[in-house]
């Protein structure tokens, strides 16, 4: 049996009119014949139905009073609030304490005397960063270099890039 005939046996129950053609077609085979006789039935089932039952009439009255009610009651402090503020406080507290009771810093240590040994150590530093650069091997440098340069590289793109977007 095809769709197409299925379809017009259900919408001719909803129209409440078989057509000739119709007639014939579901009378052509049986399993066109049970399959209206099937329909038929569901539809006088579902047609047939007794009448839902209504609501009561205070209903709408018990509900609108119960919405009232709830609205006037008053909610008693919950103990998880009572807990969270105790536990900040203790927190608040204990920090406090430990601001308080934490040594001071102590001064820094004196300034050496004014003169050659500041001098000396400022020299030491300079001699040895010139020393470094000369002795320092190109493997270890080398990478370094490499990625600076793919640095400069990817900024000097970008800035092309966003020159090119601006109007």
């Amino acid at each position: 049996m095809k769709l197409w005939t299925k379809f017009r046996i259900s919408n001719a129950l909803d129209k409440e009119g078989v057509s000739d053609s119709l007639l014939e077609k579901i009378e052509a085979t049986a399993e066109t014949r049970d399959f209206s006789r099937q329909m038929g039935n569901l539809d006088r089932a579902l047609r047939d139905q007794p009448p839902l039952p209504s609501a009561p009439d205070t209903l709408h009255q018990s509900i609108m009073r119960a919405v009232r009610d709830s609205g006037r009651e008053t909610h008693a402090p919950r103990r998880t609030s009572i807990i969270w503020i105790s536990s900040a406080a203790a927190a608040a507290a204990a920090i406090c304490i430990w601001i308080i009771a934490r040594p001071t810093p102590q001064s820094p240590p004196p300034i050496a005397s004014q003169g050659e040994q500041t001098l000396a150590a400022a020299q030491r530093a300079w001699d040895m960063s010139k020393e470094v650069s000369r002795t320092m091997p190109a493997a270890v440098v080398g990478p370094l270099s490499n990625e600076l340069a793919s640095v400069d590289q990817d900024v000097r793109d970008t800035t092309k890039f966003i020159l090119a977007t601006l109007p």
